[in-house]
């Protein structure tokens, strides 16, 4: 009767232990804020983002994957996994823009990601100016190649 009795409690011990070990587990995915910054005041709202979420050593291609839609220029993605992740994002709708970045995502680090916004405003007809970007180094009589 005495082993008997002294299994039960060891047995009852055991398992209270594993009990109590998986209580105080971390959660293993974390929540990811994404704020878009708009760097002109008359930029046009970002209706709605594409983004998708690749680990950097190439063992999990689209671990997010979705679109959402930003309010007050936020966006918030639910339980990623912890780890180095290409992030890449398509702003949709009326403002196109495309947006990349390579980061570590874990419980250590504050996972906010800020992104800025390139100049975008609606088009109205008559009132379109072009940005021109003249490389100097690139024309072909500043080139001494370009004379052989």
């Amino acid at each position: 009767m005495k082993p008997l009795l002294t299994v039960a409690v060891l047995a009852a011990l055991l398992s209270s232990m594993e009990v109590w070990s998986q209580k105080r587990k971390h959660t293993d995915s974390v929540d990811v804020t994404i704020t878009l910054k708009k760097r002109y005041s008359r930029n046009a709202p970002v209706d709605s983002v594409f983004i998708f979420f690749d680990k950097y050593n190439h063992t999990g291609a689209g671990v997010v994957k979705n679109v959402f839609y930003p309010k007050d220029d936020k966006t918030v993605i639910p339980q990623v996994p912890p780890g180095k992740y290409y992030i890449g994002m398509y702003c949709l709708g009326t403002h196109w823009e495309y947006i990349s970045e390579v980061t570590f995502v874990n419980m250590r680090r504050k996972n906010n990601l800020r992104f800025k916004l390139k100049r975008s405003e609606l088009y109205v007809p008559g009132t379109f100016i072009a940005q021109v970007k003249l490389d100097m180094n690139r024309l072909a009589i500043t080139n001494p190649k370009s004379f052989r």
